[in-house]
């Protein structure tokens, strides 16, 4: 009966999200006529509309970690290095040149003639500024963990910067492309607005926030870089795929994220990559149900991580085994695939004692495609083998708030790491060495050897010491990887973009048909 549940959940959602894509996008969306294609009108200006499935939580880009945020800073704000979008290896942003001058000393000069939006000219101070900020504890910054191994930074003079790590790092140059770089002159004396009306030095600045409806930028013609060839962007927040589907058919939109697989056929043009995000569920090793291991393992067994990428997702997701992809410094290429296996895991509960106390699993709606259906066909398929699922649904920032508090951590919850670092620093930084943003763990060996692979300069001895902490976690079933998740977006026709390893939705790459960049 329950298999048949389990079924019967992945073909609702399927159902659900098609029949939705056939409503009107709402009051402002000219409904098609049958048999009719709609012809968007070409667009009256150099400015684009991007539909995100959410609001941002803040503009500030050194606190959330919060990818609705990245979406609109990554175009407002420069790093000290940027990532190629290609090669993925760190390439000059604001420091035109860097090299490690001892095992914990790295310097870096510092590109000459850049100015912040508010007119203000980038020194050395904003860089070391930018960087106490962000690893400071009291500022309890979510993304903290990507730049756990920075002690302290020193302006030398207005164009020389040093970092200073707390032991040896081989990707403080990759950790630096993820660390943007505010204004200090512009926080300090206006720290209530930081987070509200952002001051950069990237290719946009800040226009207005109209709490939720949209967030507007325009290019900034001081830029240091090439001029984009996109004069405004705005942000629309449309959390229901249909109806970002209907207005990118309208024309009211340009670009829609998140664009759903059974939307793929409907779009004006979709783009897509492999995607950086993985979805797994946390388990609470600290307290609670979850810190029986039998639980956690039978968990992990009851999931069939082929039927989720094949009915639910369409072939836009990979069933993912451990928390990163081949590629990524440290990927354990000889870690088996976890099995399907429903008996073993009902003979795990009943060998555990569970007597089908209530377990809370926690999840969000809206942040990352089919998050709430994926969470939804995952606790049936636990229900099948015994488990009581009580599904919990928070908002984003209810969700947020939750992860990154320990003391709130319930025993299970539904989330996605997106591991932009490319290397397993990042996860084990971020979600498994006790203390971490995101962790609900605390294993004293597993920590001995994450900081032991973190100074590893040696990449062969590095490399040995990622697998075996893959495997390691792996064992202790520390939560269960689904998914592997690509990125999939919409896009009006005369709309020319293509889509980063990274995941970075870069304004200033894009162009419309016919503008030349200037």
């Amino acid at each position: 009966m329950l298999r048949r549940r389990v079924c019967f959940v992945l073909a609702l959602v399927v159902l659900l999200a098609l029949v939705a894509g056939c409503k009107p996008a709402g009051p402002t969306a000219p409904a098609p006529t049958p048999g009719s294609t709609p012809s968007p009108p070409p667009p009256a200006k150099d400015g684009i509309v991007i539909a995100l499935q959410g609001e941002p939580t803040s503009l500030d880009p050194q606190f959330p970690d919060d990818g609705n945020c990245r979406a609109v800073t990554d175009n407002v704000f420069n790093r000290l290095l940027e990532l190629d979008g290609k090669t993925l290896a760190p390439v000059p942003g604001l420091a035109v040149e860097w090299k490690a001058v001892d095992s914990t000393t790295w310097e870096l000069k510092l590109r000459p003639n850049v100015k912040f939006h508010s007119g203000d000219a980038f020194s050395a101070e904003d860089a070391a500024f930018s960087i106490k900020r962000i690893i400071d504890p009291a500022y309890k910054s979510q993304i903290a963990g990507n730049f756990a191994t920075i002690k302290d930074a020193q302006a030398v003079d207005p164009l020389t910067l040093r970092i200073i790590t707390s032991g040896p790092d081989p990707i403080l140059p990759k950790r630096l492309t993820r660390l943007d770089i505010v204004s200090k002159n512009y926080v300090t004396a206006n720290p209530d607005k930081a987070a509200v009306a952002p001051v950069g030095t990237g290719p946009y600045k800040f226009v207005a926030w109209n709490r939720g409806s949209d967030i507007t930028l325009e290019r900034f013609d001081g830029f240091w870089g090439p001029q984009p060839a996109i004069t405004e962007v705005k942000y629309r927040f449309i959390q229901e795929g249909s109806t970002r589907l209907a207005a990118l058919k309208a024309g009211e939109i340009d670009l829609a994220v998140n664009l759903l697989p059974e939307y793929v056929n409907q779009a004006p043009k979709v783009v897509t990559s492999p995607g950086i995000e993985i979805s797994f569920l946390r388990f609470n090793t600290l307290r609670g149900p979850m810190t029986n291991p039998l639980l956690r393992q039978a968990a992990n067994l009851a999931i069939d991580r082929e039927a989720l990428a094949r009915d639910l997702f369409l072939g836009y997701a990979l069933p993912a085994y451990q928390m990163g992809k081949e590629g990524y410094f440290g990927f354990n290429k000889r870690l088996p695939p976890i099995p399907h296996d429903l008996e073993k895991a009902k003979a795990l509960l009943k060998q555990a004692g569970y007597k089908g106390e209530p377990i809370e699993l926690v999840s969000e709606r809206g942040r990352w495609l089919k998050d709430g259906e994926l969470t939804e066909a995952v606790a049936a398929m636990l229900s099948e083998v015994g488990f009581n699922i009580k599904i919990k649904f928070l908002s984003w920032q209810e969700w947020l708030d939750t992860l990154f508090n320990v003391e709130k951590a319930p025993a299970i919850i539904f989330s996605c790491n997106g591991n932009e670092l490319f290397d397993f620093d990042r996860f084990f930084s971020a979600c498994i060495q006790t203390g971490a943003p995101q962790s609900a763990m605390s294993v004293p060996a597993i920590d001995q050897k994450i900081v032991a692979a973190r100074t590893e300069m040696d990449p062969a001895k590095r490399q040995a010491l990622y697998e075996e902490l893959i495997q390691a976690v792996y064992d202790y079933n520390f939560g269960a990887p689904l998914l592997n998740l690509k990125d999939i977006y919409g896009l009006a026709k005369h709309l020319e973009w293509t889509p980063r390893e990274d995941s970075r939705i870069t304004v200033y790459e894009m162009r419309l048909a016919g503008a030349q960049a200037q």
